[in-house]
Order: structure tokens, then sequence, then C-alpha cells
């Protein structure tokens, strides 16, 4: 049985010409809506920034280092080495790998950063 999706609202935003039209010629290209692209960076974006910005966090003043996820943008001491299928080369929180893996986006998981 599917759980019953929630209502979408349609929306507005403002987008140079140049930037929308290579999102949308890359979303043809990896099978992907620009929709949920747009939808998964803004939940992320809120899980990540939820609770306060992730980087005034005390880890980064009590010698912790908090490392930047390439695709979130958001603060990690977790991060992955990811080699994309694109064969980009970038940290990865686990959270984007799991979306990255889910989608076949991922050629390998180089480790730790």
């Amino acid at each position: 049985m599917t759980e019953p999706s929630i209502p979408k609202k349609r929306t507005t935003i403002y987008v140079e010409p140049n930037l929308l039209r290579k999102f949308k010629e890359i979303c043809i290209r990896e099978e992907e809506s620009m929709s949920q692209n747009i939808e998964s960076y803004i939940a992320r974006v809120v899980t990540v920034h939820d609770k306060g910005n992730p980087q005034l966090r005390l880890e980064r003043f009590i010698g912790k280092v908090n490392q930047t996820c390439y695709r979130c943008k958001g603060h990690f001491s977790n991060l992955v080495k990811v080699k994309y299928a694109s064969g980009l080369v970038a940290d990865t929180c686990p959270e984007c790998l799991e979306y990255a893996r889910e989608r076949k986006l991922v050629k390998k998981v180089l480790g730790a950063t």
C-alpha cells in the first residue's frame, strides 16, 4: 500500500537563465525531475539548518573539524570521499551518499576524508 502524497504548491523562483538551462540539461541527461531535485535540495537545507546554522556548532571552536558536503553544503565530521559516475570526486555526507546511490550516481566510495 502506498502512502498518500502530500499536495504540492506551485511557486516561482528567479534563476539566472544560463544556470537554469544547464540545470535542465543535467536533469534530462540524468533522467531526473527538475522539481524533485529542487525539492530534495530544499529538504536537505531544512534538515541541516532546522535547528540553527551548523557552522556555529561548538565543535568548530573546540577542535573538531567539520568539512562541507559538496551536495547539501552542510558541515559534517563524518564525510566520505566519493567518485561519482560523472568523474567528480567529492566529500559527501552519509545522507547525500545514500541519495546518490539510490539514483545510481556513485561509481565508487573511496573512503573517509
